[in-house]
């Protein structure tokens, strides 16, 4: 069977660094891959006519105009790559590596309804976005819950939000989307609040949302709306200082 992968990279993202008491933030210079595997069996569609094509015919076009189009995963709900979406290449679009960059453009925004989701987290439950009506909803776009990205500082801020709303009566539904596997996700997370309940092998999230940096959080209000948005750099004053109801 052919197989053909696609190597899928955003950058830059934002490092958490330093001591477990006092977290320091840097630019990280690197990038995040993820790769993923077409066959016969995916579902193509040429975006310039918007019909689905055989794998076959799909082959063919990338083999007679090499470097002229570029293959991008379509992200369902689920936050699996269901489709993938065949784009004809302009001057902007062409990197010497191939690689694709995450357009922080076409993220969500404070007002507008989030596109659903269906997240399996670690506890072993499924937290439907349809079914969380009613409810705040946290989400943490991460990529692996290792240091320096990822420490009992940085965690802090997020765990302080949910405590204090809890005091107040108020539950927020705080989920975080990782690379990591469920087995790495029970290694690396300690046994302590975190905030969040992690998402193991959820990170196609972050492209289905257009995540352009990570730590990054979006709260959500009862309906299901984007309330606000922040960096970890400005969770604090962005989301941490939020009065809800």
């Amino acid at each position: 069977m052919n197989l053909r992968k696609i190597g899928i990279f955003f950058v830059p993202f934002c490092v958490l660094c330093g001591s477990e008491t006092l977290a320091q933030v840097t630019n990280y210079k690197g990038k995040v891959s993820q790769q993923f595997v077409m066959n016969k069996e995916s579902v193509i569609i040429d975006q310039s006519t918007g019909r689905r094509i055989s794998y076959a015919a799909y082959d063919d076009i990338l083999s007679r105009n090499p470097g002229k189009y570029r293959t991008q995963p379509v992200f369902d709900k689920y936050g699996q790559a269901s489709s993938y979406a065949l784009i004809k290449k302009n001057a902007q679009d062409i990197h010497s590596d191939g690689s694709i960059i995450m357009n922080a453009d076409l993220m969500p925004e404070v007002g507008e309804q989030l596109p659903p989701f269906v997240m399996r987290g670690l506890d072993g439950k499924e937290y439907n976005s349809e079914k969380l009506r009613g409810k705040y909803v946290l989400l943490g776009f991460w990529v692996k819950f290792e240091k320096p990205l990822y420490t009992l500082a940085s965690t802090k801020i997020i765990s302080a939000f949910i405590d204090k709303n809890h005091k107040k009566g108020i539950d927020i539904v705080s989920l975080g989307t990782t690379l990591n596997t469920e087995e790495e996700c029970r290694e690396f997370i300690p046994k302590r609040n975190c905030g969040f309940i992690p998402v193991p092998e959820s990170y196609g999230f972050n492209h289905r949302y257009k995540i352009g940096e990570t730590p990054f959080f979006i709260l959500l209000d009862k309906n299901g709306v984007v309330k606000a948005m922040s960096p970890h750099t400005e969770f604090a004053a962005t989301i941490g200082e939020l009065q809800l109801w």
